[in-house]
């Protein structure tokens, strides 16, 4: 039993909870605040960083979110996994001399003495949720050797392999169903879920196969595994998507759930056949799930275009768009102007697919393929639900854009998404799936493009003076010093400079000009003229700014841009 009645003054204090209910929760778990803790925090991301933060404040110790850190690999792996599981401790990382550990109950100081003696180095305790600290254990202990190992075993003790074809079904389960390839895909998944991959690639080759993660939109080679390992790994992915494990001469599609000690981790399956065999696309679905939802200010957006966004989201109908290739970022956009419009009073509903982000307060409801819930089906109903502001997560036919346009034009602020190049094709966009101009000009009041570029690491950043020739290819220079940054590359970034991602923008908030333009079905070539004449900046002006800053670097920004004329000399 943990007593900590500093805990439940705070609370009160905070108003989180009034007196009596905290009286009655004192009662029911016989003055143990870490079960009354732990009881409270089945809540928002928010308001259990919250609760958190005020436990570590009532103890004199720091509060660490695990699912948000990073953590130094080689540390971690001083302690034994069973060690750590028992005792519900994790190291993060080290500066100095002195390790930092998260522990579900840091005043234990047994537990950091014998932590201490098996590291050989003195630890200063954090405090963390026991089911964060599990999760972080079960990802942050999968490492590349292990899975190296498992590897070897797998060629050593599974069925050989010579043509793929002439498996039967009961020898593709039993070559799947094995316990150490189950430890092998199980490892794989979490491996890419500690690296923070979006996606893993399992490509087969004429000797080999091929994984790679795409970490931060580049893939980075990871391993080069048996071509033996090929049927048994695929067939282990195809039983957990409950797909067909014989069928290997069409693409397959299907869902699987990661299950961790106390989150799901959903991944998307996709299979081609190539060939050398089938390759495998898994998509991870849900790292945003469980995290908070950025504020605007958090998104790097420069002040113009924080001050066009906001403008836009003032009016009270009319559509918005986001647009950018898959991956781009737009979901976390478009749920942080929620979060900025979503307040006492407003009734916002969302159709999505699949829901990435939880947002309290509002409707969300997901697309269901199995009974015909679509995003025309679902913005239809809607506007029979007395909505303020509706998110559709995606325009992908004529039905759901003249939906969208009728809603905006009775009074709904519409916010959706697109798949576009730039801003401005996006304004003639709705006019090419066959919506009328003269609904288009009055329904649309703005559009953002975006694209993610890779941050320069911040623990190994460097300032370095760009060359006369990197100069003149971006700006009218007149001799003064420019200076860019660059990451050196270190442990931290995996040797690559870059670590996490950020996104740069181009905005359009539409004016009567504009809508007389649409209306007349003006090319996007003459938009683009008025726009540039307008003041609109382009995503590669944005992402200049943004190298000037630091915060990313010029090879990103011709990696996601293309040059013009107008924005090559700033």
């Amino acid at each position: 039993m943990i007593k900590n009645p500093a805990f439940l003054k705070l609370l009160v204090a905070r108003e989180i909870l009034d007196q009596e209910t905290c009286r009655q929760l004192i009662e029911k778990y016989q003055e143990n605040a870490f079960e009354i803790l732990l009881h409270l925090a089945h809540a928002t991301p928010s308001r259990r960083h919250e609760l958190g933060r005020l436990w570590s404040d009532s103890l004199n110790l720091s509060y660490m979110d695990l699912r948000t850190t990073l953590f130094q690999h080689e540390l971690v792996q001083q302690l034994p996994e069973n060690f750590a599981h028992t005792n519900h401790i994790i190291l993060i990382y080290q500066f100095g001399d002195v390790a930092t550990a998260a522990l579900a109950n840091p005043q234990a100081q047994f537990i950091i003495k014998e932590a201490e003696q098996i590291i050989g180095k003195p630890i200063s305790p954090v405090f963390a949720f026991p089911d964060d600290i599990e999760d972080a254990i079960e990802i942050e202990y999968k490492t590349h050797n292990l899975l190296s190992d498992l590897s070897k075993k797998v060629v050593t003790e599974s069925i050989t392999i010579e043509d793929i074809s002439e498996l039967t079904k009961d020898e593709l389960q039993k070559a799947a169903g094995g316990k150490i390839i189950i430890e092998f895909v199980h490892g794989l998944m979490l491996l890419a879920v500690r690296e923070g991959a979006s996606d893993i690639h399992i490509e087969p080759g004429e000797e080999k196969v091929r994984v790679r993660f795409r970490i931060d939109g580049i893939l980075q080679d990871r391993s080069k595994l048996e071509k033996s390992l090929l049927a048994p790994i695929v067939s282990r992915l195809k039983i957990l998507a409950d797909l067909d494990i014989t069928e290997r001469r069409r693409p397959q599609d299907g869902r699987i759930n990661l299950k961790l000690p106390n989150r799901d981790v959903d991944l998307r399956f996709s299979s081609i056949p190539t060939i050398f065999g089938e390759k495998i696309v898994l998509r991870i679905l849900s790292l945003s799930q469980g995290r908070d939802i950025p504020d605007l200010t958090e998104l790097n957006f420069s002040k113009s275009t924080m001050e066009v966004m906001k403008y836009v989201l003032a009016v009270p109908h009319g559509i918005f768009f986001v647009t950018g290739p898959t991956g781009s970022g737009k979901t976390t956009s478009l749920f942080s102007m929620l979060k900025y419009l979503n307040k006492p009073g407003i009734n916002i509903t969302t159709i999505e697919e699949p829901v990435e982000y939880k947002l309290p307060g509002i409707s969300q409801v997901q697309v269901n393929q199995a009974v015909d819930l679509d995003f025309s089906l679902a913005l239809r109903s809607f506007l029979r639900q007395d909505p303020d502001v509706i998110l559709v997560g995606e325009i992908r036919d004529l039905e759901t854009a003249r939906i969208a346009c009728q809603a905006a034009l009775t009074g709904h602020l519409v916010l959706a998404t697109m798949h576009t190049n730039s801003a401005v094709q996006a304004v003639t966009r709705l006019m090419d799936i066959g919506v009328q101009p003269f609904i288009v000009a009055p329904s649309l009041i703005g559009v953002m493009c975006q694209r993610l570029v890779r941050k320069i690491c911040d623990q190994c950043r460097e300032k370095y003076q760009a060359s006369a020739e990197e100069i003149r290819q971006l700006f009218i220079w007149e001799g003064r010093e420019v200076h860019f940054y660059r990451g050196k590359g270190c442990k931290y970034c995996n040797n690559t400079g870059y670590s996490g991602r950020l996104a740069i923008h181009e905005i359009i908030a539409l004016d009567n000009h504009l809508r007389g333009l649409i209306s007349r079905s003006a090319t996007v070539t003459e938009i683009q003229k008025y726009a540039q004449k307008s003041g609109f900046q382009s995503m590669r002006y944005d992402g200049i700014k943004k190298v000037l800053r630091g915060l990313t670097t010029m090879d990103e920004v011709h990696r996601v841009t293309v040059a013009d004329e107008e924005s090559a000399q700033l």
